[in-house]
């Protein structure tokens, strides 16, 4: 059913064009898929591809591990969390787009700029998560492992980390998407490579069939850096997930 209804879907785009709305403004799939084919005979696609996946995958790996780690110290330390907090939410609320001209100076065009732009989006998503997380752990089952005798580190691993592990498994669900808008925003602001370039360019040159082409690769980026996270937050979750079925 999900295949006819995708293949519905662009037979009707390929009825309309020229049709119902100018191909100029939505091109036409044959087209698209003709300019895909093109890229990837010449390796364009493949390059551009290539290099917003690696900004996306480290942009993404940056962020979600700072703010992992941000969240559980303000977190399990609520004195070390209060004085942090106005700092971090004046942070939050600064718009990212405003960091962007200060990332430029610093890291320039390269890699860098792009890595570090997104991790600045990924990081408050999975902080805020880990953050909340950590504070729903319940008071009396830290408590009962501070009585049998579980240290600072045997708490963290066995009760806290576990225990907010699902808060923090939804953060990175939902950082995923923002990763990869990162990435693209940051290439379409300055950059002569990646798939967010390649989807500047063709947009103005007024190329639709390229710039749904490039559209077409950020898709395919999302769908495999999603289905990578939930391959690694099922396994980190087996644990609760076979508790649970257990159960009578």
């Amino acid at each position: 059913m999900q295949v006819f209804l995708i293949a519905a879907l662009l037979a009707l785009w390929e009825f309309a064009a020229d049709r119902w709305v100018p191909a100029l403004f939505i091109s036409k799939p044959s087209l698209i898929g003709a300019t895909i084919w093109k890229w990837l005979l010449d390796g364009t696609y493949t390059h551009h591809l290539w290099v917003t996946l690696q900004a996306t995958v480290m942009g993404f790996a940056l962020g979600a591990s700072t703010g992992m780690v941000a969240g559980y110290i303000t977190g399990s330390l609520p004195r070390v969390g209060e004085v942090l907090q106005p700092v971090i939410t004046a942070l939050y609320t600064l718009p990212r787009l405003a960091l962007a001209p200060l990332f430029l100076l610093w890291f320039g065009l390269g890699m860098e700029f792009r890595v570090v732009f997104t991790a600045t989006i990924v990081f408050f998503l999975v902080y805020y998560n880990t953050f909340f997380g950590v504070r729903e752990v319940s008071n009396e089952l830290i408590a009962a492992v501070r009585i049998m005798g579980a240290n600072r580190w045997q708490l963290a691993r066995r009760v806290i980390m576990p225990s907010a592990l699902t808060w923090v498994v939804a953060g990175l669900k939902i950082s995923v998407p923002y990763a990869l808008v990162g990435v693209v925003v940051a290439e379409m602001l300055a950059s002569n490579e990646g798939l967010g370039f390649l989807l500047a360019k063709n947009a103005e040159q007024f190329a639709a069939h390229g710039t749904f082409a490039a559209i077409a690769g950020v898709l395919v980026i999302a769908l495999v850096i999603d289905a990578l996270v939930d391959i690694v937050t099922r396994r980190s979750l087996r644990w609760k997930t076979a508790g649970t079925t257990a159960n009578p």
